[in-house]
């Protein structure tokens, strides 16, 4: 297991930098499969105990790499003060069919992207959705459970995209969300009869 080293010391700040720089050199060189510790602690010019001392083996090292771009590509897109509404909804659609558009990978890495960009999705959409807790909006579906179905959409159609970008994924993004915002049911309704809704 990974110590944690002190983030604040430039040295180690350095050092932490250097092992993903080198990481980066040799996926694009080789891939991630073929890429081992040694490879990385060799390029970076670091022993193999002080890459553990800063990540519990390549896969960590990979994901943390994907968290930090992620969320710089985020931050870098959408406002500070975004709150929960149709156009910040919007906003990230697009920013998150960007990033996957521009780095979703072969397979070897694409399970880490996305629980990576997953996790990072839904600490972004719980924090609106406390917002609008504390401001006294009731929901009849939990936060958690709204938070989720938004990231999975988004997510599904960003793979989707990056692998067959057959439309913008500004248009994308405005018909999922209209989908999402006005509801299956209004948009297609249903017929169920009462008795199907209820259970019986």
């Amino acid at each position: 297991m990974a110590t944690k080293p002190k983030g604040g010391d430039r040295r180690v700040v350095r050092t932490r930098q250097a092992i993903m720089q080198a990481s980066r050199e040799i996926m694009r060189e080789k891939g991630f499969d073929a890429m081992t510790v040694q490879d990385i602690a060799d390029r970076a010019n670091v022993n193999r105990g002080t890459f553990y001392a800063h990540f519990a083996d390549k896969y960590a090292l990979v994901e943390r790499m994907i968290r930090e771009e992620f969320r710089q590509h985020l931050a870098g897109r959408i406002p500070p003060d975004a709150r929960w509404g149709k156009e910040s909804l919007q906003q990230i659609f697009a920013v998150v069919m960007e990033f996957f558009a521009r780095c979703y990978p072969p397979d070897d890495i694409g399970a880490m992207i996305h629980r990576a960009t997953y996790e990072e999705l839904m600490h972004r959409l719980m924090e609106w959705l406390d917002q609008r807790r504390m401001a006294g909006q009731s929901r009849r579906v939990a936060p958690e459970t709204i938070a989720r179905v938004v990231a999975w959409v988004i997510l599904g159609a960003a793979e989707h995209h990056s692998r067959t970008p057959d439309a913008s994924s500004g248009s994308m993004a405005r018909d999922i969300l209209l989908v999402l915002a006005e509801g299956l049911n209004e948009l297609v309704p249903m017929d169920l009869p009462p008795s199907a809704l209820s259970g019986r």
